[in-house]
């Protein structure tokens, strides 16, 4: 009797699973349970067991039968042969029978072993197994999906039990019983219990290394199993750009463009999110309407292939080739020019191309922004990404200064441009603000301070200079309006007045300046008008 279904039968149970000693008496054999399950001969039933205890012996057992959930005993059956067990053995793992079972109808009914019934040492255990009272059950298996691919990777497996009522022979469901099951390449396992109708459902996820897989139903003596083989799909690479022989610049980057598709079970073709592979190690990813562009770095001629990664779901279509040709060091910067703003902003403007040969349209190169300051050492401030054949415009993130040197430069390549010394003289609103503060709505406002520049390492009064004031309300939404201006005196100083009509605040800018020198804004300063 030791088959599989008898050793899981303890897992099965839901009521109490562990060793229950009566009160007063020893702990028995400390925790070792036995094995009980069903036996069906002939158009009997009979409880099996297993004993595994070394604490008393099979004559002393006596097997409880009850429902699940109440512990009215509704049979209590010895076991036969136990006269076979000789007194120098404790007969360990040696399987016995009880006498055929009468209950009061089909179903699943819960076992106890009590050993040594009634006496001070009287030993209990509870929930060693079930009986299912039901003779000659019939399994039947289906599932929903008639493989396992990439659209069909959750497969639930549907079966129904029927068995004769041990009373009358007629054939029902067998309800409220319970069965394992496994999906033997998933190494999915577990119990399933069937309903009223005596039907179950099983669910079950795979993926990908699940090359074909058996669902493996136990009942008792019953075995039933369902094979399902696993499918691949078809995937399709399309590559638009690049194909043929490629010539590009050396550090330039080429645009590879394409799409990835996939044979759907129902024939479709559907577009498909994966990652690539260009080259030895670059990547890309195709979005989910299976498109996908990337630039490729030219470094060395020879052979580029573009190729999806393995995946067990599908079968690999053949990689796309494209050929590089020794790539010529040919890129150049044409018509740069650079300028710095009166907001401390430098721009560069020009164009990228070639000295010889040509590129696919598209091709790319990242191009830095350098800076050196006086007596430093050359930096890369930003990159921007240039088109060939194209203009371009751009600017760096770090503000100019009073003067420093700076360049453009194509990374990779290593080509440099001309070297352009960029810079403004500084200027300054200082000592500024709105008088007075906390006024009635009509008084006299003065808007005041001064303007200094510094040309060389001293702060000097900046004369005949356009100073302008503006005013933003302290109304939600309000936008900066400009009031009016001033001119600054010989010393720099400057003022203006005003009629105080709201709160709000006040701000003096310099913004009308030389070509020579930068801008500034005053501070912001809340008058509050009552």
């Amino acid at each position: 009797m030791k088959k599989f279904t008898a050793v899981l039968a303890t897992g099965l149970v839901t009521c109490a699973a562990t060793l229950t000693v009566a009160p007063g008496a020893h702990a028995g054999d400390g925790g070792a349970r036995s094995r009980t399950e069903t036996v069906l001969e002939g158009d009997k039933v009979y409880a099996g067991y297993e004993h595994m205890s070394s604490h008393f012996r099979p004559e002393d057992v006596t097997l409880k039968i009850h429902a699940r959930g109440d512990s009215e005993v509704l049979a209590s059956l010895r076991l036969d042969g136990t006269d076979a067990c000789p007194g120098t053995s404790d007969c360990y793992e040696d399987t016995f029978r009880s006498g055929p079972v009468t209950l009061p109808a089909m179903g699943a009914y819960v076992i106890d072993v009590v050993a040594r019934e009634g006496q001070p040492n009287e030993v209990v255990q509870r929930g060693t197994g079930y009986l299912n009272y039901g003779l000659n059950p019939k399994l039947t298996l289906s599932s929903n999906r008639p493989w396992i691919s990439y659209d069909n990777a959750n497969i639930k497996v549907s079966g129904s039990l029927v068995a004769e009522d041990p009373k009358t022979h007629e054939v029902k469901p067998f309800a409220g019983v319970g069965m394992y099951h496994r999906a033997r390449e998933s190494h999915g396992e577990g119990w399933v219990w069937t309903d009223e109708a005596g039907r179950f459902t099983s669910s079950e996820y795979f993926d990908e290394y699940s090359t074909a897989t058996t669902f493996e139903y136990m009942f008792d003596q019953q075995y039933e199993s369902l094979s399902l083989p696993f499918r691949k799909q078809a995937l399709k690479l399309e590559v638009d750009a690049p194909t043929g022989t490629v010539t590009a610049p050396y550090g330039s980057e080429i645009p590879v463009r394409g799409k990835v598709t996939r044979i759907a079970d129902d024939g479709t073709e559907k577009p498909f999110a994966t990652e690539l592979r260009i080259g030895a190690s670059d990547t890309v990813v195709s979005g989910a309407n299976g498109t996908f562009s990337r630039g490729y770095a030219v470094k060395q001629g020879g052979e580029v292939s573009v190729r999806t990664t393995d995946s067990n779901w599908f079968t690999a279509p053949a990689p796309h080739t494209f050929t590089l040709a020794t790539p010529p060091r040919t890129s150049k910067l044409s018509d740069v020019q650079a300028k710095v703003s009166k907001y401390r902003e430098v721009t560069f403007t020009g164009k990228l191309g070639v000295t010889q040969g040509s590129y696919p349209a598209g091709t790319k190169a990242t191009v830095s922004i350098d800076r050196r300051p006086t007596g430093g050492s050359w930096a890369s401030t930003g990159t921007f990404e240039a088109t060939y054949g194209a203009s371009f415009s751009a600017s760096s993130p770090k503000k100019a200064d009073s003067g420093a040197e700076w360049r453009l430069r194509l990374v990779g390549p290593g080509v440099n441009g001309a070297t352009s010394k960029l810079g403004r003289t500084y200027t300054k609103i200082w000592n500024d603000g709105v008088s007075p503060e906390g006024v009635r709505k009509g008084t006299t406002l003065t808007a005041k301070g001064g303007l200094m520049r510094k040309p060389g390492s001293t702060w000097r009064p900046y004369a005949g200079q356009k100073v302008r004031v503006w005013f933003k309300a302290a109304t939600a939404g309000s936008a900066w309006k400009e009031l009016g201006s001033t001119k600054t005196l010989s010393d720099g100083s400057f003022s203006k007045k005003f009629t105080a009509e709201r709160d709000g605040t006040w701000q003096m800018r310099y913004t009308d300046t030389v070509s020579t020198h930068y801008a500034d804004y005053g501070t912001e300063d809340y008058v509050d008008v009552r």
